[in-house]
């Protein structure tokens, strides 16, 4: 048979670590960060690719409500512009008949000429147009009417910013050109229309800046949250990957690729199970090398490994041929699963197997059976009247492989019929046993998964709810409120401080346009924003979150109540023209401060409500003013509400969506973390298996030769084991290497070692930074450890179960072979097992590195 070379322990290909991945683009994009709303050109086009239909939705329904509202707008325009109003009805139904062609035009487009700035540059485009119509029916009409109905110039772009939210470069632009049109345009025809002009400029460019905020807002989360969802996306593939790979590493035995011991039980059992509900036939095939320890003494662990590693695939090829499940038990033991085969079918299959490896003529002169490699094979058949466990019909194949090897070996042996099975009670008890066992390490994941799927499915419920009254259950609205209840502490007290000074820069600039104002009226306001200060001091140290965004929506009311209450002192015209500057204050509290939509709720209803009963216009102009302001002040508060309530709302469903992705991503990673375990270490005695023990031998002599150090390797074999097992069964076996790997490992932690088994009954012990002297020590140390523990051994003369142990150690170099401390590590255990077992090996020190050790010494003997 072709034999081919297995990357072994000392290859340098085999696992070096892996290089660090590059960020993917989503990644680099979201720790690079996106203040100028742009992704790399790729990321740009497919985010642009994600959010065209919603947008071209969304943009299409925002401008037909767009269009009603224009027509609800221009109602009062016969009053307001007399003279031109004829002109400006037809350039509103020339605009309306526009707007209504490029929306048709957007909706009835080819899916395949559809592009992200159709819409979005259309809408920009109507909304300018408008608010350069408003402009120039000011600039056109005489009337002061006029002038105060310009103030609607800026609902267009509002609209366009806060409820359509535009890209913030079109929102922006359009911004742009209807304040410089309006700015060079409106000086109005009178020093009183020039003045109020003025103010509306400075009310236009306020309201500007916080509709331009919001829309950055809007803009910069919607790029974030798809970025994150990008990332938890390619995270949680990534993950799941990783868990199916590290889960075929946890089932599979590192050296020949089968089903490992942890597998073999839960394929057993569920044979076993599945076998009792259809009424089908079972059979278990038990296997073992003859002879193979004597293989390996003569030929060395690398041979004895390709050795396996040929008969795992010939098994591996008999398995499929019969529908079977092939696993390595440990060291040269094998078991195969027949599913559905009746006894001569199961002996047929067996006697199949060992003619199969016959076949191969592995050359083995130590056997005494026959030059080649050979296999003996027990066969058990399971039997349902007797509800059989698992455990049980693994000694029954025992039993009957024992009996093929005292016949002689290389055969097959049928366990006997008048085999006992073990008493019901005991059986049942360790079907129980291994069911828990299984559930524990098999479903892992699911565990996690359990633990925290009513938090998950809590949140999905909620989001599939859409939770439109923006509160959550008690449970999550408590997490979601403290979650966001530090950062929100310093806003409110910052953006309280910012808009006080606004506010009042602003009052005091305006005071001029109603001189009929009493001082002390004018001054309640200063003393009012002193109030308000020292309440925004009080609120940040105020222990609850909601107390806080309460104390700070009463102090945005109060200063809207009071604003209005003043304008109301004055009875000019002037006034109500700048009444609509009240809109400002919950303005800034939706924009500025961010509170949840229900406080931002209260302070723009009662500054609706207030401009309604407390300011009285006087004659008809004033009413035409008035009702421009209140409709101003009312349809300003609509756009302050979609906002706050638009923002609060993405906000949490944010939150709901990191909160299940955090969720996913920590079950995934501890399932991970657990399968990761559960492949690095041995099924049968709980320390490192034979992969982690390349990892590490691999790892630690990089750092050694980094730092010039001296590492130690023991090489332990159990004496005598063959005899044990075959004497006492394989469970009995099993039990004995537990205890021995445990007494091992327990020794070897005083001294920082790492302990792993490396197949059968012999394990490693890697001391980083020991020098041969400190090796033999710990291994003399573990020699008594075993030796002391007096587990039995009724067929050796010590009565007690003893190890043997090769020592080495080296100081690595660039450009040496690891394989020559292992080679050296073996080459002494071999000879402390001639030298008559139970002792510690190692070479002698020598004086040149050149030059390999040519004898060894015996640090000690029984």
């Amino acid at each position: 048979m072709k034999r081919i070379a297995r990357l072994h322990r000392d290859d340098p290909t085999r696992r070096e670590p892996a290089q660090h991945l590059a960020r993917s683009p989503a990644e680099a994009a979201l720790a690079r960060g996106h203040l100028w709303l742009r992704f790399p050109p790729e990321l740009e086009s497919l985010f642009n690719a994600d959010t065209l239909e919603p947008r071209r939705r969304q943009l299409v329904s925002c401008a037909l409500l767009g269009c009603l509202g224009v027509l609800i707008g221009s109602t009062n325009v016969n009053e307001a512009t007399p003279e031109i109003a004829s002109l400006v009805w037809q350039l509103v139904w020339v605009w309306m008949g526009l707007a209504l062609g490029g929306l048709l035009l957007i909706w009835l487009s080819p899916p395949q000429r559809r592009r992200a700035w159709h819409a979005e540059g259309i809408t920009a485009l109507l909304a300018t147009a408008m608010c350069l119509l408003v402009t120039w029916m000011a600039t056109a009409s005489r009337a002061d009417t006029a002038i105060t109905h310009s103030a609607m110039a800026s609902i267009p772009v509002l609209y366009s910013c806060i409820a359509a939210r535009l890209r913030f470069d079109w929102s922006l632009g359009s911004a742009l050109i209807s304040f410089a049109a309006y700015a060079w345009m409106v000086a109005g025809h009178t020093p009183e229309q020039a003045q109020l002009a003025q103010s509306f400029k400075h009310v236009m460019a306020l309201s500007y800046a916080f509709a331009l905020m919001a829309n950055y807002a809007f803009e910069h989360s919607e790029r974030r949250n798809w970025l994150l969802r990008q990332v938890a996306t390619a995270q949680r593939e990534a993950l799941i990957k990783t868990s199916a790979q590290l889960h075929q590493l946890s089932i599979q035995d590192p050296l020949t690729g089968l089903h490992n011991r942890r597998q073999f039980d839960i394929n057993l059992r569920q044979a076993i199970v599945r076998a009792s509900q259809l009424h089908q036939p079972l059979a278990l095939l038990a296997i073992d090398v003859d002879f193979f320890k004597r293989y390996n003494d003569s030929h060395g662990h690398p041979a004895g490994d390709t050795c396996l590693s040929d008969i795992a695939r010939i098994l591996a090829t008999q398995a499929k041929v019969h529908g079977g499940m092939v696993a390595r038990l440990g060291g040269e033991e094998f078991a195969l699963i027949l599913p559905g085969h009746q006894p001569e079918q199961a002996l047929r299959a067996a006697q199949a197997v060992c003619r199969a490896v016959s076949a191969v003529r592995i050359p083995h002169q130590d056997s005494s059976v026959a030059d080649h490699v050979t296999i003996s094979v027990g066969v058990a058949h399971w039997r349902a009247q007797a509800t059989e466990s698992p455990k049980a019909m693994q000694e029954r194949a025992d039993r009957a492989l024992y009996q093929a090897k005292a016949q002689g070996r290389n055969r097959v042996e049928e366990a006997l019929a008048s085999d006992q099975p073990e008493p019901a009670d005991d059986v049942h008890a360790h079907m129980r046993h291994l069911a828990e066992a299984d559930e524990h390490e098999q479903d892992a994941d699911a565990h996690i998964r359990q633990v925290q799927q009513a938090k998950e499915d809590l949140c999905r419920q909620t989001l599939a709810g859409r939770f439109r009254w923006l509160r959550f259950p008690l449970e999550l609205e408590l997490d979601y409120i403290a979650h966001q209840a530090e950062s929100r502490r310093k806003v409110l007290l910052l953006t309280a401080m910012i808009g006080l000074l606004i506010y009042n820069l602003f009052s005091i600039g305006s005071w001029s346009l109603f001189p009929d104002i009493q001082p002390w009226v004018l001054n309640v306001q200063v003393w009012v924003s002193v109030g308000v200060l020292v309440a925004a001091v009080v609120t940040y140290f105020l222990p609850r979150p909601l107390w806080r965004e309460g104390l700070h929506c009463l102090g945005t009311s109060v200063v809207a109540l009071v604003s209005t209450w003043i304008l109301s002192h004055s009875h000019l015209t002037s006034t109500l023209s700048y009444a609509v500057c009240l809109m400002l204050i919950p303005m800034f509290s939706g924009v500025g401060s961010r509170q949840p939509f229900w406080f931002t709720f209260v302070p723009a209803v009662i500054t609706s409500v207030a401009a309604a009963v407390l300011l009285q216009p006087v004659g008809p102009i004033q009413r035409i003013v008035y009702g421009d302001s209140l409709f101003m002040i009312v349809n300003n508060m609509a756009y302050i509400l979609i906002l706050a309530y638009t923002l609060e709302h993405g906000a949490r469903k944010e939150w709901l969506l990191a909160r299940i992705d955090g969720i996913q991503r920590d079950a995934l990673m501890a399932a991970s973390q657990r399968l990761k375990t559960l492949a690095v270490v041995d099924p049968l005695t709980g320390v490192s298996n034979r992969r982690q023990f390349d990892d590490d031998l691999q790892r630690i002599w990089r750092e050694c030769e980094q730092d010039q150090r001296s590492l130690g390797l023991l090489i332990i074999d159990v004496d005598h084991f063959k005899p044990y097992n075959d004497q006492l069964g394989h469970l009995a076996g099993d039990e004995c290497l537990r205890q021995v790997a445990g007494l091992i490992s327990e020794t070897a932690q005083a001294d920082k070692a790492l302990v792993a088994r490396l197949g059968g009954e012999e394990f490693g012990v890697l001391l980083p930074g020991g020098g041969l002297e400190a090796a033999s020590q710990l291994a003399e140390r573990i020699r008594l450890a075993v030796s002391h523990a007096d587990i039995p051994h009724d067929f050796v003369p010590s009565r007690h179960v003893t190890i043997s142990l090769g020592v080495a150690s080296v100081v690595p170099r660039p450009g040496m072979d690891r394989m020559a401390l292992f080679a050296s590590a073996d080459k002494a255990l071999y000879e402390a097992k001639r030298a008559g077992r139970n002792r510690v090996v190692a070479p002698p020190p020598t004086p040149s590195r050149e030059n390999p050790p040519l004898g060894f010494r015996h640090n000690a003997t029984p």
